[in-house]
């Protein structure tokens, strides 16, 4: 006696062998997963109703400032000059 879930190739639960998508379908999902990414990728970049963040832009050197500023002196540290010569 056959049981009834069983189809007449063997099968359970019917025509459960792989199918390939077809093109139309294979396109859909592929439109969907490229509108998913930017999707996510702009609202990361930019999230609706953020904050809205503001540009401090950097001031340049008044007269005689030479620290905190566009332009300004910065510190370096180098090796002594008979440490390079020495290689």
């Amino acid at each position: 006696m056959a049981r009834p879930d069983k189809t007449s190739d063997g099968d359970a639960l019917g025509s459960t062998r792989y199918r390939p998508l077809n093109r139309r379908r294979r396109m859909l999902v592929l439109l969907l997963a490229v509108a998913t990414g930017v999707t996510i990728v702009l609202t990361l970049l930019s999230p609706p109703g953020g904050v809205q963040r503001v540009r401090k832009l950097p001031q340049p050197c008044a007269p005689g400032q030479t620290e905190h500023c566009v332009g300004g002196k910065a510190e370096v540290i180098v090796p002594p000059a008979s440490a390079s010569a020495s290689r």
